[in-house]
């Protein structure tokens, strides 16, 4: 009776088994000897597909091939129970995960005759874990990672961290968190409630500022992660953390940057902005040098026409002068001529007197005679009276007329003198005359570059009107461009 009931209770634990589990039986070596629906569902096959066949058709070539698969089977045959979750390959390919034990069955005399292999199928769960276990690796590669209890004392933390603080683990390992924090921000009230929010369940995620070994300044960007249990209490913090140190220093050069180019933007502006107004004042002040500078041009456009007419007219001056100085050397040849002719006339009238005294003399000696002659002489005496008074009155006409020659010689000899000094002028007036024609003619072409040179400037004047109106234009853009740039680094410090 008690054997009886003994084999239906292993006969119902043997149907559980198979209800639950799937179970595939195997010879010491390793070969199939049976498999339960269970078993073939979960890896694919059919009972014919796998009776006899090597338990090695489950698994990897690579750990077939390994000593660790003949160990495996080695130590099974000897009768060592084996446990654990296994990788094995199913008939399309798929990897799938077993918890399984490998149980040898012994024969009376203790030789092991068979194993059971009692198996779950955790493939989902084993997939999901290796998922969280790889997302956890990741994390623990890129992210810097320490472990605290709800009071904040180091549980652990991980390689990352620790080369971002500069410490190792034992010098942190049990510590608080407050030695990586400013000593001020400890003994403040905030520190205080930082610890009483994350020991509530509130996680808490910003840029912070931390205290490395030897008091290196540290910036992390971290959260802080409340970590529960089933029953839904915070049993543990785990903050992941980013070490942003170069950042933050970047950051704080650049607003510092950005605040100097503000401000050196600000006087950029001011400079330009004056520089634009004195562009504009350039400018009008070119416009009005533009109007003076034409009404010059035609000023000396005007100059250069009546220094024109003036040279024409001292030319004609010249020549009249010259003419007059011709006339005026004539003249004084022609007195000279007059002065000689007077002296030639003076000879003659001396000569005429010397004539009259030589017939007054002679009529004197006539007188006398026809006085000696009586009765016979008188009509000689009458003709010598005669000839006599001809002879007083062409003495007397000779004396007049050394007179007049005298007084024409005088006149004549002032006028040569008078002509001589107007010559002499007319030789100055010439000369100035000359000189002012030189001068004129210097000033001709002294205003006529003039002129050229103003309509120049006009030409020039005008680029610079045109330039200046571009500078104004350029400045504008600038100022514009400025205050956007201003504009761009305020938002930027912002």
């Amino acid at each position: 009776m008690f054997h009886r009931r003994s084999t239906d209770n292993l006969a119902s634990v043997v149907a559980a088994l198979n209800a639950s589990q799937a179970v595939i039986e195997f010879t010491p070596d390793g070969r199939v000897l049976n498999a339960n629906e269970n078993f073939l569902k979960v890896m694919g096959y059919r009972a014919d597909e796998v009776a006899g066949k090597h338990h090695q058709m489950f698994c990897d070539p690579a750990f077939v091939a390994s000593d660790a698969y003949r160990v495996f089977w080695r130590e099974l045959a000897s009768g060592k129970f084996q446990s654990g979750a296994f990788k094995r390959i199913a008939r399309d390919g798929r990897d799938v995960w077993l918890q399984a034990t490998y149980n040898p069955v012994f024969d009376g005399k203790g030789r092991v005759t068979k194993v059971i292999k009692l198996a779950a199928d955790i493939t989902e769960a084993k997939q999901q874990a290796m998922d969280y276990a790889g997302k956890i690796a990741a994390i623990d590669r890129a992210q810097a990672i320490i472990e605290f209890a709800t009071d904040g004392t180091v549980i652990t933390a991980n390689d990352n961290f620790l080369k971002a603080m500069g410490y190792t683990l034992a010098e942190i390992k049990g510590q608080h968190h407050r030695m990586f924090c400013d000593p001020d921000y400890v003994a403040s009230q905030d520190y205080d409630r930082f610890w009483q929010r994350l020991a509530a369940g509130e996680l808490i995620a910003d840029e912070f500022r931390r205290i490395g070994k030897n008091d290196r300044e540290v910036y992390i960007q971290a959260s802080y992660n409340p970590v529960f249990d089933d029953a839904g209490r915070v049993i543990k913090v785990v903050k992941f953390a980013t070490d942003v140190t170069e950042a933050v220093r970047r950051r704080l050069r650049n607003d510092e940057i950005g605040r100097e180019i503000d401000g050196q933007l600000g006087d950029v502006l001011v400079q330009m902005e004056g520089a634009n107004e004195m562009a504009s004042g350039a400018s009008s002040a070119s416009t009005e040098t533009s109007s003076m500078v034409n009404s010059v041009a035609a000023a000396a456009e005007e100059l250069s026409a009546s220094v024109r007419e003036i040279a024409s007219s001292m030319s004609a001056a010249r020549s009249s002068v010259e003419g007059v100085f011709r006339n005026a050397e004539v003249a004084n040849t022609s007195a000279a001529r007059l002065s000689e002719s007077a002296e030639s006339m003076n000879n003659v009238v001396a000569f005429i007197q010397g004539i009259a005294s030589q017939i007054n003399l002679l009529a004197l000696n006539a007188t006398i005679e026809s006085a000696r002659a009586g009765e016979a002489g008188k009509g000689f005496a009458v003709v010598a009276s005669e000839v006599k008074t001809l002879a007083n009155q062409a003495s007397a006409s000779t004396k007049t007329i050394g007179t007049e020659i005298a007084k024409i010689q005088s006149v004549s000899t002032e006028v040569a003198n008078a002509l001589s000094l107007i010559s002499g002028s007319m030789t100055h007036v010439l000369d100035s005359v000359s000189n002012v024609a030189s001068a004129i003619e210097e000033q001709h072409a002294v205003t006529g570059e003039i002129s050229g040179n103003m309509q120049a400037a006009v030409a020039a004047v005008h680029d610079i009107e045109e330039s200046l109106t571009r500078i104004t234009g350029a400045f504008r853009a600038v100022v514009q461009s400025s205050d956007g740039v201003k504009a761009n680094v305020e938002r930027l410090v912002a």
